[in-house]
């Protein structure tokens, strides 16, 4: 086959929809047959910034690691400094490089280093290592080759040009491609499993108003349940929040035991749906090192894995066990299900990615992510058959605090100590109703928003007055005193921080509250700019609390 052939085949392999482990295990051979002993092939972790081993070929053999070997990216090594410049490094002479002894070794200001255990795997032969960059030139992974027809130093118009440079290009797009699969398929697990509960509690909230519309009546009587719907809309909008949450960079801690519940709330639907029975055994365990949004995803892929694998049983024999137990140092996390269990062939490559059991599918990125995830945060995750059938994970995720401290607090029936016989008693100050007298403006750029809350607090006995923008929010409170401003947060043009921060300007000395839809945990600036932030949706009681809290003051 001619290099035009070759190089055809390769890109109508790529634009079909066929197994991109088959792409990069097709170029990674024909890039050996260039004369290249040892090649390394890593993906890059956008979130933690680590790339993650996907094949390791060491003199024309392939190396298998039990699990993803992930490799942070040093400035100071060839492979860090070709990500900072965006091109691979050739290296004619390691001999040149700086042995790394230890990790904070200090580096001459003009060598490249290399580790000990690095050096001695290339037993002194050049190499050539860098990034391979995506479409929009973010990274998407990294090369290394070595070996080069025997020990040669590897021409550099051999790296800028030709057939490897093709083979390169090949593979930034399949590796481009599987992230954008992969996310496309996390996206995809999320969105299935609260479209479901979503649709339902809307249209139970659509046809009790149906109901209610009929007579006083029956509008009476289904109140309760369109407020039972609208909470449950509610608490899901907040479990979702919960996993957007951006990763903040910084040292952080997950509650295990939250996640996995938050998981099965919003999975319950479909695998009802499905005949799936689920078993859950979730005490209260430690927070745990690592990003929430990581765990949920690894919680979320064993599910979906295992709501697969029942598939292919039947009905009566559907069950996924769920188990949370505190063991030390550590939090174990067990999925296990009653499917077909591991293939042989399979469970030795289970962690690798591209791998997968899945006859429709053509990423096998989800356990690979996870345990490469994980590892970051100083966890792992394992899979086995059990003895009677079935899949069993164990996800192992280290303890942010000792186990001790994560205890529940022990109430005591005994009467907590009285104060010192010589000490005058203090009552208990409860706390004060709000005057019901006392003024409110009411902004929010939904008219029905504002409508509702005048509807709710006028016959308390409140002074309304409502506006629609921060002009007229603006306008009203420096025609008039009030007490209190209750200001949506997210409008067009002038948000509810312009309207506080305007207010402020303008001496307002009144309690100023900005109501959102937003993840509250997420708006800390927004905090520091009104007295107090209320999460839509919110109660009348909720609404009432804000306020007596604040005028109470």
């Amino acid at each position: 086959m001619g290099a035009f052939d070759l190089v055809a085949g390769l890109t109508a392999r790529l634009a079909s929809a066929g197994h991109l482990d088959e792409i990069v295990d097709t170029v990674l051979h024909e890039i050996a047959l260039l004369g290249f002993g040892t090649v390394w092939l890593a993906v890059f972790d956008d979130q933690s910034g680590k790339l993650s081993t996907l094949r390791d070929i060491v003199d024309g053999a392939r190396v298998t690691h039990p699990s993803p070997e992930v490799v942070a990216l040093d400035p100071r090594q060839p492979l860090g400094h070709g990500f900072r410049e965006g091109r691979m490094i050739n290296i004619p002479d390691p001999a040149a490089l700086y042995i790394l002894e230890r990790e904070d070794d200090v580096v001459p200001p003009d060598k490249l280093a290399l580790p000990r255990a690095a050096y001695d795997r290339l037993r002194g032969r050049p190499f050539a290592t860098g990034p391979l960059l995506g479409s929009s030139d973010q990274p998407v992974g990294a090369l290394a080759l070595s070996s080069y027809r025997g020990d040669r130093p590897i021409p550099d118009e051999v790296l800028s040009g030709g057939l490897l440079r093709t083979f390169i290009d090949h593979l930034r797009i399949a590796l481009e491609r599987a992230r954008h699969v992969a996310r496309a398929a996390r996206l995809e697990a999320d969105a299935m499993v609260i479209a479901h509960d979503l649709n339902n509690h809307s249209g139970i909230a659509m046809l009790a108003i149906d109901i209610g519309s009929r007579s006083s009546a029956d509008a009476f009587e289904m109140l309760p349940s369109i407020r039972r719907a609208q909470q449950a809309i509610g608490d899901l909008v907040g479990r979702l929040q919960r996993i957007a949450r951006a990763r903040s960079g910084e040292a952080q801690t997950a509650d295990p035991r939250q996640i996995v519940e938050d998981v099965l709330i919003m999975a319950a639907p479909i695998l009802r749906e499905q005949s799936i029975r689920v078993e859950a055994d979730l005490p209260v365990v430690p927070l745990v090192r690592g990003d929430a949004v990581v765990v949920h995803q690894v919680v979320l892929n064993l599910l979906v894995n295992a709501r697969d694998a029942l598939a292919r049983v039947p009905a009566e024999r559907r069950r996924i066990q769920v188990r949370l137990r505190a063991d030390g140092g550590v939090v174990r996390l067990v999925v296990a299900d009653t499917g077909p269990g591991i293939a042989p062939e399979v469970l030795a490559r289970l962690f690798e990615r591209f791998v997968t059991t899945k006859q429709d599918a053509h990423h096998g990125l989800g356990l690979a992510s996870a345990a490469a995830s994980l590892e970051e945060f100083g966890g792992q995750i394992e899979g086995h058959t059990a003895p009677a059938g079935g899949a069993v994970f164990e996800v192992t995720l280290v303890a942010a605090l000792p186990p001790a401290s994560a205890e529940p607090p022990v109430v005591s029936d005994a009467e907590p100590p009285g104060p010192a016989a010589d000490e005058p008693l203090e009552p208990v100050r409860p706390l004060a109703e709000a005057p019901r007298h006392a003024r409110i403006l009411a902004v929010d750029d939904d008219p029905d928003v504002v409508y509702f809350i005048r509807a709710y607090l006028e016959p308390l006995g409140y002074v309304m007055v409502t506006a629609t923008d921060a002009v007229q929010a603006i306008a009203a409170a420096k025609a008039q005193a009030f007490d209190l401003v209750l200001c949506d947060l997210g409008m067009p043009k002038h948000s509810g921080l312009d309207v506080c921060r305007s207010l402020r300007e303008a001496a307002y000395r009144g309690k100023l509250v900005l109501m959102t839809g937003w993840d509250i945990a997420t708006l800390r600036s927004e905090q520091r700019e009104c007295d107090m932030l209320l999460k839509k949706p919110f109660q009348g009681t909720d609404l009432m609390h804000v306020i007596e809290t604040l005028l109470a003051t």
